[in-house]
């Protein structure tokens, strides 16, 4: 077994070390070896375009696919994000992988924000239609947000800080063992 997570600068672990990522704390979770592929700066065309190499190539039993922060921050269009989403999907199915939805962290940039809560209710819908498994980074930030925790879980408006990869580790953790994917601990 084996797992990889693919995304962007929030799964590289951007700007600390993979040591400080989610996919890290993940790694120290599970009883499988976990790569992470997170790229800083990355889109999701950049991630559908590499992850032959960066997926594919290792294997894996699981693929973590998290990304759209990029994509909302230059105003990129649902239909392409979706298209690279379902591209990628597609490609763990045709290789006998398990796709892994990850909904993105909030970003504390209001027009960001805005694009990113399209993406995430069109991941939501597309994996209850499709059966995959999310896991929701969204809504354990927005609960510690609204109580005036924000600071504490933000280097910047957009990336986690050591709190808030841990908080991402956590949940991480939590939704795989709530899932059909127990298995892995």
């Amino acid at each position: 077994m084996k797992i990889v997570a693919i995304g962007d600068s929030i799964t590289e672990g951007y700007p600390f070390s993979n040591q400080e990522s989610w996919v890290e704390h993940l790694a120290q979770a599970v009883k499988c070896q976990v790569l992470n592929e997170g790229i800083c700066g990355d889109f999701t065309g950049g991630m559908r375009t590499r992850f032959q190499r960066d997926v594919i190539e290792h294997t894996p039993t699981h693929v973590i696919i998290l990304g759209g922060a990029n994509d909302a921050y230059e105003k990129i269009h649902l239909a392409s994000v979706s298209a690279n989403f379902k591209a990628m999907e597609e490609c763990c199915r045709q290789n006998k992988i398990t796709p892994i939805f990850g909904l993105p962290t909030p970003s504390l940039l209001l027009e960001e924000e805005q694009i990113l809560i399209k993406y995430r209710n069109w991941l939501k819908s597309y994996a209850t239609e499709k059966g995959i498994i999310s896991v929701d980074f969204y809504t354990p930030f927005m609960d510690r947000l609204i109580v005036g925790q924000g600071a504490q879980l933000f280097v910047d408006e957009v990336h986690p800080s050591i709190e808030g990869y841990n908080l991402m580790g956590e949940v991480a953790v939590r939704s795989l063992e709530q899932s059909t994917l127990s298995y892995l601990f």
